[in-house]
């Protein structure tokens, strides 16, 4: 497609309150899951232009991220949970962030960041793997994004001027700060 060519929309899914935010996993070419403001998180097919619900909370829906087999999805909610979904099994798990998840990702772990200064790693299962507590350092606000490699072991996370970069050392096993950009 050149600049400036006509173009049209494919694919459109009409929704009763706003799309607050989406993930397409790789592995799901025909499969695009999203957020609403409502609490709902939904799947739109693109094969034959329609969308379900998935499962739905009563908390907005802040971020959602997919996981590297593409087979679970992880929602960030205004109130501190998050909730993973297999897609397969329809096994869900609630787990709790210190802050509203902003900033969520999904590699090794599950990485989330908010407004409090802090980052946590999770288990898919709910437990806190790790954490990383900035809450005193003047210079850090609040986490806005994150994302992971493609082998999900080196993870960035977004702040209001710097990334911070960890790295997954399976020696010992932990997340190491490589460092701050």
């Amino acid at each position: 497609m050149e600049w400036g060519e006509k173009k049209s929309i494919c694919n459109k899914f009409l929704q009763n309150s706003s799309v607050t935010c989406m993930t397409w996993p790789t592995q799901r070419a025909n499969e695009l899951f999203f957020g609403l403001a409502e609490g709902k998180i939904k799947v739109g097919v693109l094969r034959n232009n329609k969308s379900q619900s998935v499962f739905g909370t009563e908390s907005f829906v802040v971020a959602i991220a997919a996981s590297p087999d593409g087979n679970s999805v992880v929602s960030g909610h205004l109130d501190g949970t998050m909730v993973t979904f297999n897609l397969e099994t329809k096994a869900k798990t609630k787990l709790k962030h210190s802050s509203i998840p902003y900033a969520l990702a999904w590699g090794a772990h599950i990485m989330a960041g908010g407004n409090d200064g802090k980052i946590g790693f999770y288990e898919p299962a709910g437990d806190c793997f790790q954490r990383f507590d900035y809450s005193k350092d003047d210079k850090v606000k609040e986490f806005t994004c994150a994302a992971f490699n493609a082998t999900g072991e080196t993870a960035v996370i977004g702040n209001f001027n710097r990334f911070y970069v960890y790295n997954f050392n399976s020696k010992r096993p932990q997340w190491d700060e490589i460092c701050c950009k």
